[in-house]
C-alpha cells in the first residue's frame, strides 16, 4: 500500500548551505505563472488539547517511512557524531507501538556530516522489500532492510516512491554556488536503471512531493546574505513525462516577504505551501491550491513561539504545520498546529518542550498514510500518532 500523503522531504543540498546566493533555477516543459493575491489576517493558536505522555526512548529518529498505516521503518542513530558507527534501521508492523532493529547501514548520519558528501539522512520504502536510504549517499535494500548496498552514481537529495515507480532528485557536483546539475530521475522500484526526466537545474535546496501521477519539485532559494529566497515550483501531472513551472506561490503581506519553505500534496489535485516570513521566522501562513499548483489562495497569518518548517494535508481543509528542528543547546519547543478550515484558523494540537541537541534532525517527519492515520516527529526521540484524522494525538517512544 502506498503512502497517500507524502511527508516533508526538504533536504538542503549539501555544500549549498556553505555558499552564497543561488541563481534562479529552471526546468523543462511548458510554464504556468497564474497567481492569486494574498491578503491574510492575524490569528492566534488555542491551548493544546493533547497532553504529553511520559515515555522512554533510546534512538534519535532521523526519518520515517510507511507503506501502510501499520508497517513502517525508522532511520535512527545514537547521536555519537564523528564516530565511525553505522546508522540503524528499525521496523514496526503494529503502527509504531513496538519497534525492532532489522538492519544497519555502513554510513554515518547525514546530519552529523554537515556540509560533507557522506552519510544518509532519509529513508523511503516502495514496498515491503525495496527500500532506499539517501541524503547525500544512496544505499538500497531489496530484502526489507536487512542488508544495504551502496549504489554507485550521483548524490541524492530527495527521493519518493509512488506505486511501482521511484522518483529522485540527484546531483554530481557542487559549486556555482550550490549544485549546478540537479536532475529529476525515475526508475522502477528495486531497479538501478535511472532515467533523467528533466534537464539539469540549480537550487539551494529541493523538496520532492508525489501524489498518484502528480509530481511536484520545490526548488528553494538561499535567504542567507541577501540571496534570492524565492521558490520555483516544477509541476507534472503525468508522472514526470512533461513538466511545467510557476513562480513562488507565496506573496508579500503588509510589505513583508513570505517565501515557500515546504509543500505537501493531497488527493483531488490539492497542493499546499507553507509560506514563512523571511525576516520574522515565527510568522507564517498557508497557500492552498485545488488545481495541481496552478492557482493558490493565501489564508491567515499565524504567529507561534516556534520555527515552523513542515506541512501536511489530508484535503484542502485539513492541514497541519510542524516546527523545524532546533539544533543547539538549551531548552526548545516543538509545536504541531492543526486547521480544519483550510488555514483560516489554527489550533495547537501538540506542544512540548525539551532539551535541544547539536545534531538533531532539522526536518522532522510529518505525514499521513490516509485520511485518518498520521505521524509527526517533533522531539526526535518520540513519535506522535493520530488515528482519527488529527483530532487526538498519542505519544510513543521509538525504542528497541
Amino acid at each position: 500500500m502506498r503512502r497517500l500523503f507524502p511527508a516533508l522531504v526538504l533536504v538542503a543540498v549539501l555544500l549549498a548551505a556553505c555558499s552564497g546566493k543561488a541563481p534562479n533555477p529552471h526546468a523543462t516543459g511548458p510554464t504556468s505563472t497564474t497567481t492569486t493575491p494574498v491578503v491574510p489576517t492575524t490569528t492566534t493558536p488555542v491551548t493544546p488539547t493533547t497532553k504529553p505522555v511520559t515515555t522512554t526512548a533510546s534512538n534519535v529518529v532521523e526519518d520515517l517511512t510507511w507503506i501502510s498505516p501499520t508497517h513502517g521503518w525508522a532511520l535512527a542513530d545514537d547521536e555519537h557524531c564523528g564516530q565511525a558507527t553505522c546508522t540503524e534501521v528499525l521496523t514496526t508492523t503494529n503502527g509504531g507501538a513496538a519497534w525492532s532493529p532489522v538492519g544497519s547501514i555502513a554510513a554515518p548520519s547525514g546530519n552529523c556530516s554537515g556540509c560533507g558528501l557522506v552519510g544518509v539522512s532519509h529513508i523511503r520504502f516502495a514496498n515491503n522489500l525495496d527500500g532506499y536510504a539517501f541524503g547525500p549517499q544512496l544505499y538500497v535494500t531489496t530484502d526489507g532492510g536487512v542488508t544495504w548496498t551502496q549504489q554507485s552514481g550521483p548524490y541524492i537529495t530527495a527521493l519518493e516512491p509512488a506505486g511501482t515507480n521511484v522518483m529522485r532528485v540527484s546531483f554530481t557536483h557542487t559549486g556555482c554556488p550550490g549544485p549546478c546539475d540537479l536532475t529529476v530521475q525515475s526508475a522502477p522500484a528495486g531497479s538501478s536503471a535511472w532515467q533523467s526526466l528533466t534537464a539539469p537545474f540549480q537550487g539551494d535546496a529541493v523538496q520532492l512531493v508525489r501524489q498518484g501521477s502528480e509530481a511536484y519539485v520545490a526548488v528553494y532559494g538561499n535567504p542567507a546574505g541577501g540571496g534570492d529566497a524565492r521558490t520555483t515550483l516544477m509541476l507534472s501531472q503525468d508522472g514526470g513525462t512533461t513538466w511545467g513551472q510557476r513562480a513562488d506561490p507565496c506573496d508579500n503581506v503588509g510589505g513583508d516577504e513570505f517565501d515557500t519553505v515546504a509543500i505537501n500534496a493531497a488527493p483531488q489535485s490539492v497542493l499546499v505551501a507553507l509560506c514563512r516570513d523571511r525576516f520574522q521566522s515565527q510568522r507564517a501562513y498557508v497557500a492552498v491550491s485545488t488545481d495541481s499548483g496552478v492557482v493558490f489562495a493565501g489564508q491567515s497569518v499565524v504567529s507561534v513561539p516556534a520555527f515552523l518548517g513542515s506541512i501536511a494535508a489530508t484535503n484542502a481543509s485539513t492541514i497541519f504545520l510542524g516546527t523545524a528542528g532546533s539544533p543547539g543547546t538549551g531548552s526548545t519547543q516543538w509545536v504541531l498546529l492543526a486547521s480544519t478550515d483550510g488555514g483560516h484558523s489554527w489550533q495547537t494540537a501538540v506542544s512540548e518542550t525539551g532539551q535541544a541537541q547539536l545534531f538533531f534532525p532539522t526536518e522532522p517527519f510529518l505525514g499521513f498514510e490516509n485520511t485518518t492515520v498520521g505521524r509527526w516527529v517533533g522531539d526526535p526521540y518520540h513519535l506522535w500518532e493520530t488515528t482519527d484524522g488529527g483530532v487526538h494525538w498519542v505519544k510513543q517512544a521509538i525504542a528497541t
